[in-house]
């Protein structure tokens, strides 16, 4: 569930919106929004609002149970995208 209060989530929507301190920017918005669409494409997940921000929180970037750390590489050998749960 999102925490639609937490600072992560407040700062990625005012990013989204393309909010700010002097108004609304159009272009960083669509900036951001493009950004997110690659990473989403990247990661196998359909563009959509909360996948962006699933992206966004580094929640896609955390351990799964079959990956293992080895100093400072991650080793895994996860299912394919498409058959990934998140």
């Amino acid at each position: 569930m999102i925490d639609k209060k937490s600072a992560n989530y407040l700062q990625f929507e005012n990013l989204w919106k393309g909010v700010t301190p002097k108004g609304i920017n159009h272009s960083k918005k669509d900036t951001f929004r493009s950004r997110m669409k690659s990473s989403c494409q990247q990661e196998g997940l359909e563009f959509s609002k909360a996948n962006s921000y699933y992206i966004f929180s580094g929640d896609s970037k955390k351990l799964d149970s079959d990956t293992i750390m080895k100093g400072e590489i991650k080793v895994s050998k996860p299912p394919r995208r498409y058959l990934r749960k998140f």
